[in-house]
């Protein structure tokens, strides 16, 4: 049975990009801000999060936080994504508990390497 992720991506062109790139190995669910995005990793507990930084509604990081202190998504690996390539911006992401960091833009290839680092 194919994985689950969910692509938190407020610009529809890169939202619908990612879930090319991943749909082949992986089922693929799309949320286009922080608060639609949080709503729906409670629902389906998917393996993994792609998830931008700058949203509508939530930031990512806020959405981050708040996956971390759900004690039912524990298990869920994040993959911040953003076009912010600042060393903060890392450490910030980090700090709140992302599993893993990808700047914009990014390769098709590395995408799915990162992913497949995270839900080993």
């Amino acid at each position: 049975m194919k994985k689950s992720i969910v692509i938190v991506e407020d610009e529809v062109n890169i939202a619908n990009a990612e879930k090319l790139i991943l749909q082949s190995d992986f089922n693929v669910h799309l949320a286009h801000d922080g608060e639609e995005g949080l709503r729906l990793i409670r629902k389906i507990r998917p393996d993994a999060v792609v998830l931008d930084l700058m949203l509508p509604k939530m930031s990512g990081l806020e959405v981050c936080k708040r996956i971390r202190k759900d004690s039912q998504l524990e298990a869920v690996k994040i993959v911040m994504v953003t076009a912010k390539n600042e060393d903060q911006d890392e450490a910030r992401g980090m700090e709140r508990g992302a599993d893993d960091y990808i700047t914009k833009p990014f390769e098709p290839v590395e995408l799915r390497h990162v992913i497949n680092q995270v839900l080993k």
